[in-house]
């Protein structure tokens, strides 16, 4: 098992300097849990947070999922974001955090990633990494305060559950040679370059480049329905534009539960 090691204080002390708290744990049940924790103990949200864990317990993805978050092997980050019910686009803020990632490991790790509408990294066709948006709400006006952003990543993990050995998949067997700290650092830096833009989705141009599923025909569940057709783009706000045999729809949610080529004439 090959550790992931970063210095602590060097990156809190290069946070701190833009007024960002930096907290990281050995082992925690889950960071966005963590996360919506203190933004609920906190009377008002004034600044981001930043929690990385080593080792999640209860890692989650959407629809409550399991994310297996073994020790050592994974990048597990929520950024704590405060926002108002004006300025928060959860579409737009999970695709900017989808195309920053990327950018962060394809950097460090040599790789070429793709992204899989809408929270989906994906190497070698398989799910290496997901994102996860979460509101945070104040418990008495119930309006949009904060925002909590959960990315899992799988670095170096080599044996995985039965139920996921098939479609997971990590980056690596081996740490980076550059610097791990450089790594966490240059990923929070990263994320936080694309935050004060994301709403322009100055980065939509890079999301549709790497987009797996951007001309081929896919089954997407939304809500009790299931869509069949053609992704013909992803628009600007986030969506999944789809012909189907009758119309094109814009999807703002929803899971792509299949995906294959168009098959040639």
């Amino acid at each position: 098992m090959v550790e992931i090691k970063f210095n602590v204080q060097k990156v809190r002390q290069t946070l701190a300097q833009n007024g960002i708290e930096f907290y990281s744990y050995a082992q925690i049940d889950s960071t966005n849990s963590q996360a919506k924790r203190m933004a609920h103990q906190l009377a008002t949200l004034t600044h981001p947070i930043v929690l990385v864990a080593n080792h999640q317990t209860n890692g989650y993805g959407r629809l409550d999922r399991s994310f297996y978050s073994p020790e050592d092997d994974g990048l597990y980050i929520s950024f704590l974001i405060p926002v108002s019910q004006n300025d928060f686009n959860p579409g737009l803020l999970t695709t900017m955090t989808a195309v920053a990632s990327l950018e962060t490991l394809e950097q460090f790790f040599s790789v070429k990633l793709q992204i899989k509408w809408v929270n989906d990294l994906i190497y070698r066709k398989r799910k290496v990494g997901g994102i996860l948006a979460e509101a945070v709400t104040d418990a008495t006006t119930h309006k949009v305060t904060g925002v909590v952003i959960g990315i899992g990543v799988n670095l170096t993990t080599q044996k995985f559950p039965e139920e996921i050995s098939q479609i997971a998949v990590a980056l690596s067997n081996q740490v980076p040679n550059k610097d791990e700290t450089e790594f966490i650092r240059a990923f929070v830096d990263n994320f936080f370059h694309h935050l004060t833009t994301y709403q322009t989705a100055d980065f939509m141009t890079t999301y549709r480049k790497h987009s797996s599923v951007i001309g081929h025909r896919v089954r997407v569940q939304f809500q009790t329905k299931v869509v069949t057709g053609t992704v013909l783009d992803v628009a600007d706000n986030g969506a999944l534009v789809v012909q189907t045999d009758r119309t094109i729809l814009h999807m703002t949610s929803g899971e792509i539960i299949h995906v294959r080529p168009i098959e040639s004439v």
